[in-house]
């Protein structure tokens, strides 16, 4: 008879530990894709002939995210990379990419809403744009540009540093 109300008790407990997942906060990425992408050789083919050196890289990245609806957002990475000779600043390739997901937010408190987009998003997505960008340097010719993993945490306190900076300059200035 005891093994009976256990089984009983049991069942009773089980409902309650899916409700519980249900309130954790989540990120649901709904999809996945390439919103811009262009690739400019502008030297090919002299810039491929072996005698031109390593390029020197930059690399500018910008974050941008909207609000779609209810718990629905876009995260989009944008990623500009500029590759010169160092020798005579000629161009090797450009290469600017903009790289977006839908995501769903559940549970997730409205004020923590910003940091989750603009750091822990682009932290899924930043694998797939290093994949893209070093694909796309293949396809160019280059040997393959591995983009060094980014700190978004760090991106994403310097941009609010810079914001609170830039508001107590104008309240300065209206004084």
């Amino acid at each position: 008879m005891a093994d009976k109300k256990d089984k009983k008790e049991t069942a009773a407990a089980a409902p309650s530990a899916p409700a519980a997942a249900q309130k954790a906060p989540s990120i649901q990425i709904i999809s996945q894709y390439v919103k811009d992408c262009s690739f400019e050789n502008p030297h090919a083919p002299e810039s491929l002939v072996s005698g031109w050196p390593a390029p020197d890289t930059s690399v500018q990245i910008s974050l941008n995210q909207n609000h779609i609806k209810d718990d629905l957002f876009e995260s989009v990475l944008t990623f500009r990379i500029e590759a010169k000779n160092v020798k005579d600043n000629k161009m090797a390739f450009i290469i600017d990419l903009h790289y977006g997901a839908l995501v769903a937010l559940h549970n997730i408190p409205q004020e923590n809403i910003p940091p989750v987009l603009s750091v822990e998003v682009p932290k899924l997505l930043f694998p797939f744009v290093r994949e893209i960008v070093a694909g796309m340097t293949i396809k160019g010719g280059y040997p393959p540009l591995y983009l060094t993993p980014i700190n978004f945490e760090a991106l994403y306190i310097g941009e609010i540093k810079r914001l609170q900076e830039a508001s107590k300059g104008k309240q300065a200035g209206k004084a």
